[in-house]
């Protein structure tokens, strides 16, 4: 429970964030659409997002954390806050000579891109990706350090601070867009502007709070035995995180190869399976990571095993009928959120085949982020890198085996297939650190769950045939028959679980009971 109330309070935000984000996607298919300047806008903002996945994220996960709360069980908050002092003061100095490369060595890093592309790509295309990834690059140190800040806040106990900082980086893009696109030759630069500013609000909002933990800035650049641990723990989660990378990266490099939209439309598509994954995924999986660690530095292996199986509950009663739905409603979704300006129906109906093979892989995908970090728990790192090895040459295969006959639907289906290989595998080999990851309680509810999607699959099929979503475009014709749609499925769900005694309903709506109470 106490797992569920601190998920629970990350859901609010980062359903927010996710939001704002599906906004941020609102606003550039309004100014971009699926043209020449969407694509190079999407790739160009990739790079250096997949570098902070790379550095960030994979560093946070895999070695800081982890580490930090060693650090403070043995040491107390004094040696853990000098072990991340030297951490950030390490990380302050890599990322900025990592930055000053990436700028100038933009075309390198975009030549190389278009180099994965089986077609070629129009120079005007290859020079304003590369123009733009220059604007973009240096937003991987400002979110490293941010990520550094967000290690701190998470190892206290504190998540919502971390959270808020996603609202902030889409808030900074849309104003930005808004209040420049229209004013500039290049609508993109209005967004890279964005980017940029949202990058200096994400590190500078979490500053204060970290120091009223009492942790205090000085230039003490001597690394210590704690950060060459984490570095030491971080060395082939780089190498994982990088296989990962290089999935997207090839990914996206044959979607360019596709012709204008191909990479846009995969993108907006991938906004709506982040935005179902951020609903709780997301935040389940990050309210378990020090609670994992805690658990695993203690030895207490069965606690570890009872908050896994707690999550995969969890994630498939959120994550097996939101596939379902969106696998349904695809095309109808994308038209009504992005159809207007320069998005077309056919942007819409591009987007929607996308979503069909994106959608399949949700409840997966979801799984993999919270298995995952039992592995960082028992600070194995190298299981996962082999993992997502064989992961990433399945996607590679089945991206350039798919997309000849498929498209970019074969790209989000090749993705889709790695992703379920890679967490049959994190299944399998967890269990060397948990035990079976199975009881009939788990049992009982992943049943529960897949009887009420499909009872709500029949309801939603009835009532797209009976309010012809399917000749519908944009806001206004779908707007009501749609919501109706969505509320008669989700009621039909929420009624066959409640009939069948589903175990995660009732706490979920007993933790909404508690928190109208108060």
């Amino acid at each position: 429970m106490r797992l569920l109330r601190s998920a629970a309070s990350m859901s609010g935000i980062t359903m927010v964030s996710r939001v704002l984000g599906l906004v941020r996607e609102q606003v550039r298919a309004h100014y971009l659409g699926t043209s020449l300047a969407s694509d190079a806008f999407g790739i160009a903002f990739q790079i250096p997002n997949l570098l902070r996945r790379l550095v960030a994220e994979g560093a946070m996960s895999a070695g800081f954390i982890p580490v930090l709360s060693q650090e403070r069980q043995e040491g107390g908050d004094e040696q853990a806050f000098g072990f991340a002092l030297r951490f950030l003061n390490l990380s302050l100095l890599a990322l900025t000579v990592l930055t000053a490369v990436g700028v100038v060595g933009a075309g390198v890093l975009v030549s190389a891109f278009t180099a994965l592309s089986s077609r070629p790509i129009t120079p005007e295309a290859q020079e304003l990706t590369t123009s733009l990834t220059r604007w973009m690059f240096p937003y991987i140190a400002l979110v490293s350090w941010a990520a550094v800040m967000q290690g701190i806040l998470n190892t206290w106990r504190i998540f919502w601070v971390s959270a808020f900082t996603s609202v902030l980086l889409n808030v900074a893009i849309i104003g930005a867009a808004v209040a420049f696109a229209a004013h500039m030759d290049q609508a993109a630069y209005a967004f890279a502007i964005g980017v940029l500013i949202g990058g200096v609000l994400q590190l500078a909002f979490q500053v204060p709070y970290v120091f009223r933990l009492g942790f205090r800035w000085r230039p003490d650049f001597h690394p210590g035995p704690g950060v060459r641990k984490a570095l030491w723990l971080l060395v082939p989660t780089l190498f994982g995180a990088g296989v990962y990378q290089v999935n997207v990266l090839v990914s996206q490099a044959i979607a360019w190869g596709l012709g204008d939209g191909a990479v846009s439309s995969l993108q907006y598509s991938s906004r709506l399976l982040e935005l179902t994954l951020g609903v709780f995924a997301v935040a389940l999986s990050t309210v378990v990571l020090p609670s994992l660690a805690a658990d695993a530095a203690a030895g207490a292996v069965d606690k570890v095993q009872a908050t896994v199986l707690y999550a995969l509950r969890l994630t498939c009663f959120i994550c097996l009928p939101m596939t379902a739905a969106l696998m349904l409603l695809g095309t109808e979704t994308a038209s009504l959120l992005f159809q207007r300006g320069a998005y077309s129906s056919l942007s819409s109906s591009m987007t929607g085949y996308a979503l069909v093979f994106h959608m399949v892989g949700l409840t997966h995908i979801a799984l993999g982020r919270v298995f995952v970090p039992v592995f960082y728990a028992f600070k194995d790192t190298k299981t996962p890198v082999a993992i997502g090895f064989a992961a990433m040459l399945l996607n590679i295969g089945l991206c350039y085996a798919l997309a000849p006959t498929l498209s970019h639907g074969g790209i989000a289906l090749a993705n889709t297939g790695s992703a379920l290989l890679q967490t049959l595998l994190l299944t399998w080999l967890m269990q060397k650190h948990t035990g079976p990851i199975s009881d009939p309680q788990t049992t009982r509810s992943i049943a529960l769950s897949v009887l009420a999607t499909l009872v709500m699959v029949a309801v939603l099929v009835s009532m797209k045939q009976a309010l012809n979503l399917g000749d519908r475009h944009g806001f206004a014709q779908l707007a009501l028959p749609y919501l109706g749609t969505v509320a008669a499925a989700t009621a039909a769900y929420l009624a066959t679980a409640q009939l069948g005694g589903h175990p995660e309903l009732s706490e979920v709506l007993g933790l909404v009971r508690r928190r109208l109470r108060r």
